[in-house]
């Protein structure tokens, strides 16, 4: 079989076989990406089949690498997206990846961290191969539309979900200047979603309406410079 014959799950997007709401709901959050990263090296963890991480490229982003987890998702991504001389996919592990220190500007990961048991040590080596001032631009599900009254997240391939502070004070551990985002917004009084527009705008959280999707923005803090102090000769 060919490896462009890959099946939707429901676990990763598919080009051409994902359901288009899913589709749109995906690819417009690396259309935020796009306008972010232009003229940038991005790396993509997490890239899956690799389609977001082709239009990023495709808007303007210097150099592109896609890491992934699953061989298969990687040997799809290679097929159809690698003849790019800009972009190249890896297997490896998002939380141990074989990268240098601060090689990228910019580290994109969506509806990623939600998957991943150790999350700390994923964010902290997001951190670590960004440069100073590198940006991380990532996204999860908010708890408090999906799993609120719940142990476990609905979705089972979801092993933690965040609520939007606790994401927040997450994020500000391991970054600076975290941003919210939101997309697909949901009205509380009857969850009733807006599916007609999925761009990515400000975050709503408020008594009326949350947004469902949560998109931060956050830089790696620039590394303080230490002072030199001349020795006067006596």
């Amino acid at each position: 079989m060919c490896r462009t014959d890959m099946e939707f799950t429901g676990e990763r997007v598919v080009p051409d076989k994902t359901p288009q709401a899913i589709y749109d709901e995906h690819i417009y959050r690396y259309m935020f990406a796009a306008g972010l990263t232009r003229h940038k090296t991005v790396l993509d963890v997490a890239c899956g089949t690799g389609y977001g991480l082709s239009y990023v490229a495709e808007k303007g982003a210097k150099k592109c690498v896609g890491v992934d987890l699953s061989p298969e998702a990687i040997g799809y991504a290679r097929e159809r997206f690698g003849s790019n001389g800009r972009i190249s996919f890896i297997c490896a592990d998002g939380t141990k990846m074989p990268f240098a220190d601060d090689s990228f500007d910019a580290v994109v990961s969506f509806e990623t961290i939600e998957h991943i048991r150790k999350y700390g040590q994923f964010l902290s080596e997001c951190r670590r191969v960004l440069k100073a001032g590198g940006m991380l631009i990532c996204s999860t599900p908010n708890r408090r539309i999906f799993s609120p009254h719940l142990e476990k997240p609905i979705n089972t391939f979801h092993v933690k979900e965040f609520w939007p502070d606790e994401f927040h004070r997450l994020l500000s551990r391991y970054f600076a200047g975290v941003t919210f985002y939101g997309q697909c917004d949901v009205r509380l009084a009857d969850n009733s979603v807006d599916r007609s527009n999925y761009s990515v705008h400000g975050f709503i959280n408020d008594e009326r309406m949350s947004s469902g999707y949560i998109i931060a923005v956050a830089r790696k803090r620039a590394k303080s410079r230490k002072k030199c102090h001349s020795l006067k000769s006596r």
